[in-house]
């Protein structure tokens, strides 16, 4: 039996998944997968840098400083000077998106039980211990050859 293509499935999963996560999103919210992850994380990490919400999306900083302005324009969130640092900001959740956070609850825990239907709860318990264990695993990858030590003939 052929190696399944892992990368290659993974990849695809990914896009569909947030393709449909941005469509049901932007349909009830007016915003992006992005931005709702984005309000979901301050609302956890009131206060929280521009840098940890980078981090905690996967995103390098001029397109968290993009996504915070869209956000701020649509009144979602707030940046604030920091008291200990005045160079830096920190992020607060405004009324409206602090609403968007408590009211998409139940359609997260939909659409994880329309991805999830058909699947035993065993299933569903090692494809989470798998998606987890390759995340950790992915981050400590590191290759064994360099691109020198790559031959072209």
């Amino acid at each position: 039996m052929a190696a399944p293509r892992l990368f290659h499935l993974l990849h695809l999963s990914h896009r569909a998944v947030f393709r449909a996560a941005d469509r049901m999103i932007a349909m009830r919210f007016g915003v992006t997968a992005a931005q709702h992850g984005a309000l979901m994380y301050v609302r956890e990490n009131e206060g929280a840098s521009m840098g940890a919400l980078a981090r905690a999306l996967g995103l390098k900083g001029a397109a968290t400083s993009g996504l915070v302005d869209r956000m701020e324009q649509k009144g979602l969130m707030e940046r604030r000077r920091a008291i200990s640092d005045g160079r830096s900001f920190e992020l607060f959740l405004k009324p409206q998106g602090r609403h968007i956070v408590e009211t998409s609850q139940s359609l997260i825990k939909e659409s994880n039980a329309k991805l999830l239907e058909g699947f035993t709860a065993a299933d569903q318990a090692l494809i989470a211990d798998f998606l987890e264990t390759l995340a950790k695993r992915a981050d400590a990858f590191r290759p064994t050859e360099s691109k020198q030590d790559i031959h072209h003939d």
